[in-house]
């Protein structure tokens, strides 16, 4: 998987910062450290609030998920928050299996991602 940084940005209509991240392919432990380095970039730019924008993943494994948990954790502890959008069907089933979608917020498509976006500090 060769990732690029193609990050749009957006602001909520609470007013806060948005990074979204796009990714493609296949997210498996083949490609979890080219996208945890793509995160950390986009953290390095100054965005703690990430929507992952996951229309175009085809499989996700528990190495991708170990990437997003860890890129949550990330944000979190500088104030923001991580949430996907766009999710397929196959990468649900791995979310529901594993419970995570108790952990990660998931939106319908890209737009509801954006007008629904809460920080973890205003979550509370």
């Amino acid at each position: 998987m060769d990732f690029k940084l193609r990050i749009r940005t957006a602001e909520t209509p609470q007013g806060q910062k948005l990074a979204i991240v796009p990714l493609e392919g296949r997210f498996d432990a083949k490609a979890a450290s080219e996208v945890r380095q793509l995160l950390q970039q986009v953290l390095d730019f100054g965005y703690t609030n990430l929507l992952i924008d996951m229309s175009a993943v085809t499989f996700m494994d528990s190495s991708g998920l170990g990437v997003l948990i860890s890129a949550l954790r990330k944000c979190r502890a500088a104030g923001g928050n991580l949430s996907l959008c766009c999710v397929p069907e196959s990468v649900a089933l791995v979310l529901s299996l594993t419970s995570m979608e108790k952990v990660l917020t998931c939106f319908g498509d890209l737009e509801t991602g954006i007008a629904n976006f809460t920080t973890a500090s205003s979550a509370r």
